[in-house]
């Protein structure tokens, strides 16, 4: 998501927002307001930053896909062929994650996947698109055995 701020001379039709006396106090607000909604879907804002509009998102799910790879013996393996300069399928990410072409590998832990399915499936802020959208979306950020 990305909010952008047009002078009133860039705008066609001048709006309140781009009234220079009203505009910082309106741009405080609303990221106020979008903080409070973001804290209603359960996603949490960390501060980045000077400005007010610069924030970060990152998911905890990611978080537990590398808790659950560190404590996975098979991919402690991998990491020590990686840094013997082996060649695999896998690959080791600069965030210490092993990925399988680009996507999160996740380990056979039955409530990660289902917690992943829920998160595709029943946040506030995601559509269910159907089954053949859903998997291909999924498939584009995570691969596991079977998926």
């Amino acid at each position: 998501m990305e909010i952008v701020y047009h002078e009133g001379k860039a705008n066609v039709v001048a709006d309140t927002l781009s009234r220079k006396l009203v505009h910082s106090l309106c741009t405080a607000l609303s990221m106020l307001r979008l903080k409070e909604e973001m804290l209603k879907m359960g996603i949490h804002m960390i501060r980045k930053g000077e400005a007010i509009g610069d924030f970060t998102l990152e998911p905890e799910l990611y978080d537990e896909i590398r808790e659950k790879q560190a404590t996975e013996p098979k991919i402690q393996e991998w990491k020590g062929a990686f840094n013997r300069g082996e060649t695999s399928r896998f690959e080791l990410h600069v965030d210490e994650s092993i990925r399988f072409k680009g996507r999160w590998f996740i380990p056979n832990y039955e409530e990660l996947k289902k917690k992943i399915m829920d998160e595709a499936n029943n946040t506030p802020y995601s559509v269910h698109t159907g089954d053949d959208k859903l998997y291909k979306d999924l498939k584009k950020t995570f691969w596991w055995s079977n998926i």
